[in-house]
């Protein structure tokens, strides 16, 4: 709070000095010198408090079912990704093939290994992105 006292006067006129004690930190009080014989407005700020909300019993269940199906995405992730690094590629041209598939039967087959150790090498930095992205969304 601040409290106003007066001071000797001089040359006729009172002077006001501020005597700052802080009671509550989360108010803050301004003040000013007297105004035509008038005491000052004291304005506090208001406090910003923070009330956390209990969560309800359906809410509690919607989160760890939530939780649970984030930990089952992250885990086949993890998986595929481990597949992946387990794949070798050679600088043998021939020792690997990679085949595509796409939803009308179309059919793309290839043994070029410089272009199937690109696509790997992608997949995994992708993978890495998407199990990143879910570890961030499990919270408690």
């Amino acid at each position: 709070m601040t409290k106003l006292t007066a001071v000797k006067p001089t040359n006729g006129k009172a002077a006001i000095s501020e005597e700052k004690k802080v009671a509550d930190s989360a108010n803050v009080l301004l003040s000013a010198p007297k105004v035509n014989g008038k005491e000052p407005e004291i304005v506090a700020a208001p406090a910003v408090i923070q009330v956390k909300k209990e969560m309800t019993l359906q809410e509690r269940i919607h989160r760890v079912d939530n939780l649970s199906l984030l930990c089952e995405k992250r885990t086949k992730l993890v998986e595929t990704r481990s597949q992946l690094e387990r794949f070798q590629i050679s600088s043998n041209d021939f020792n690997c093939s990679m085949r595509l598939n796409d939803s009308d039967g179309n059919v793309s087959t290839t043994s070029f290994t410089p272009g199937i150790k690109k696509v790997i090498d992608f997949l995994k930095s992708s993978f890495d992105a998407s199990i990143k992205e879910v570890e961030d969304q499990i919270t408690f």
